[in-house]
C-alpha cells in the first residue's frame, strides 16, 4: 500500500513538474530515480502473491483497491495467484466452523431433536448462518466496506470465523506474516524505534547489540536471569578481562 501511495505521488509531481510554468528539469530526473528503484520493489513484490492476497483479503479494499490502483495486467494476474492459493490449500480443506460447532453442542445439550423442532424449522424464515458461503471469489468481489482496526482484527471476529470458516483461516495466515520475511530484516525493522531522537548518540555496535538481543528475548532463546533463566550468558575466554556470566553483571 506504501508503494500504491508514493506511485501516487510521482504521478501527480511529475505532471507538475512537467508544465511549463512549472517546469523543473532538477525535480524530474529526481521524480524518474525514484520511479526506477519503485519498479524495481514491485518487481519483487510481484515474485511473492503475498502482497497481493493481503490487500484482496483487505475488506475495506478487496478486488476494487487493485483494479483502480493497478494495471490491469498486474490486477488480473495477482487475483489469480490469491485464487490458486485459495483453490489448492484452503477451499476443500476439512473444518468445523464455530456456527456448526455451537449447533452440535446445543444438540448434545438437549438431547435429540423433537417434533417440535422439526416443525419449528418448516416454518423458519431466518437464513441459516451455517450454509455453505465461504468462498474467496464472492468475498473479494464485494463491495469495500470501512472497519475499525486492522483486518487481521476483523478477521479473528466471531461473526467472520462463523461465516468464513475456511476463508478466514486463509486471511489470518496470510495478513499474520511478519513484514519483512528475512530473519535479519525482522530482527532490525525496530531500529528505528531503539535509536529515538534523543538517543543519537548510540553507536552503531550497541544499536546492534540491543536490537539482537531484544529479538532473542522475543524469540525466547533468552530467559532473563529475573525469571529463572541463565540470562545472556558471556563466554570469558572471548575477553580476558571480562568475566560476567549473567545478564545482571553486564552494565
Amino acid at each position: 500500500m506504501i508503494m500504491d501511495i508514493l506511485l501516487r505521488q510521482y504521478e501527480q509531481k511529475k505532471e507538475l513538474y512537467e508544465a511549463e510554468e512549472t517546469h523543473d528539469p532538477l525535480m524530474l530526473h529526481s521524480i524518474d530515480m525514484g520511479w526506477f528503484v519503485l519498479d524495481k520493489y514491485y518487481a519483487l513484490s510481484g515474485e511473492s502473491p503475498i502482497y497481493a492476497t493481503a490487500l484482496l483479503l483487505d475488506p475495506s479494499k478487496r478486488a476494487r483497491y487493485l483494479e483502480i490502483n493497478w494495471k490491469g495486467e498486474w490486477a488480473e494476474a495477482a487475483i489469480r495467484d490469491a485464487l490458486s492459493i485459495w483453490e489448492e490449500e484452503y477451499k476443500i480443506a476439512p473444518t468445523l466452523g464455530p456456527a456448526q460447532a455451537l449447533s452440535e453442542t446445543f444438540r448434545s445439550q438437549q438431547g435429540h431433536s423433537n417434533e417440535l423442532d422439526r416443525l419449528l424449522n418448516e416454518i423458519m424464515v431466518a437464513e441459516d448462518i451455517s450454509r455453505d458461503v465461504d468462498d474467496f471469489e464472492n468475498f473479494i468481489h464485494n463491495q469495500p466496506i470501512k472497519i475499525e482496526g486492522s483486518p487481521l482484527v476483523w478477521w479473528c471476529q466471531r461473526d467472520q470465523v462463523r461465516t468464513y470458516p475456511r476463508l478466514s483461516r486463509m486471511a489470518i495466515d496470510i495478513l499474520s506474516v511478519r513484514p519483512g520475511s528475512a530473519d535479519p530484516e525482522s530482527a532490525f525493522s525496530g531500529g528505528r524505534r531503539t535509536l529515538s531522537w534523543d538517543r543519537e548518540r548510540m553507536s552503531c555496535v550497541n544499536l546492534e547489540k540491543v536490537e539482537c538481543i531484544g529479538n532473542w528475548l522475543r524469540e525466547g532463546l533468552i530467559i532473563p536471569s529475573s525469571r529463572g533463566g541463565r540470562g545472556l550468558v558471556v563466554d570469558g575466554e572471548i575477553n580476558g578481562s571480562v568475566h560476567v556470566d549473567s545478564d545482571d553483571d553486564l552494565d
